[in-house]
């Protein structure tokens, strides 16, 4: 009798082995510059549909791992592979591959748009600059409209909108050209409570309804537990735990992963 069993697909994003190290400014003029490891060693993996979450202080090394991620800044060694094809910095046209795939929403709504551009203009500017086909007019509609906004925003301007709507005209632009892989860099930090609730379930219905794998960088320890899948938790540009977030979450087995779970306020 034949096995059929199904061998698991491979995972979409693949970090193996990656450090960045910075060379700095140099104290004598007789001796090299201290060096500085921003990243070290660090692997990880995000399969297609998968969240996955990045925890860690200021300066632990998240926003590095996610430029070298997206081929915006080149590892001092180690590789990235995404969907089986090799990710480094490149001329735009040869990466355009790549931003085909993803999608990127930051952390300030009010700085990531630009004024000078109406909101229209905005979410269809990677439909534009990726070459995808189609009726740009009526893809940027339907998007808004699926991240809550209303077809008539795109001819508003970005300071007519809160600050949780500019964060959804964010993720309207992300997500337009239908990328596989959406990565969030702190994207409701500078969000309140209630809108961050928003944002949240919002970003699970799109996860859930595309297959929309997900990475996001964040402190918040609240908002990991509803939305990721897995989690890596850096310190000094080292990851030193990862796995299912309810695992290392509720039982974490390096001291940092138990000082940043015990530094959550909680209400008796």
């Amino acid at each position: 009798m034949s096995d059929t069993t199904t061998a698991p697909a491979p995972p979409l994003l693949i970090a193996r082995g990656l450090t960045r190290t910075f060379t700095l400014p140099r104290r004598s003029p007789f001796q090299p510059g201290p060096v500085r490891h921003a990243l070290v060693d660090a692997d990880l993996e995000v399969a297609a549909g998968e969240s996955v979450a990045l925890i860690g202080e200021s300066g632990s090394g998240k926003s590095t791992l996610v430029r070298l991620l997206l081929a915006l800044d080149r590892a001092t060694s180690g590789t990235v592979t995404f969907d089986g094809r090799t990710v480094a910095p490149d001329r735009a046209s040869r990466l355009r591959w790549l931003r085909r795939q993803s999608g990127i929403v930051l952390q300030d709504p009010y700085s990531s748009l630009d004024p000078r551009m109406r909101v229209g203009d905005t979410v269809a500017e990677p439909l534009r600059a990726l070459g995808v086909e189609g009726d740009h007019d009526r893809l940027v509609a339907e998007m808004l409209e699926r991240v809550g906004l209303a077809a008539e925003d795109a001819a508003s301007w970005p300071h007519e909108f809160s600050g949780g709507q500019r964060q959804r005209i964010a993720l309207a632009r992300a997500l337009v050209h239908r990328p596989r892989l959406l990565i969030g860099d702190e994207p409701m930090s500078a969000l309140d409570v209630t809108v961050r609730a928003q944002i949240l379930e919002l970003l699970r219905e799109l996860r859930d309804e595309r297959g929309l794998a997900l990475l996001l960088v964040s402190h918040d320890i609240g908002l990991v537990q509803h939305l990721a899948d897995r989690v890596a938790v850096l310190r000094d540009g080292r990851i030193v735990e990862q796995g299912v977030t309810d695992d290392v979450l509720r039982r974490p087995q390096h001291p940092y992963t138990r000082t940043l779970v015990e530094s959550v306020p909680t209400l008796d």
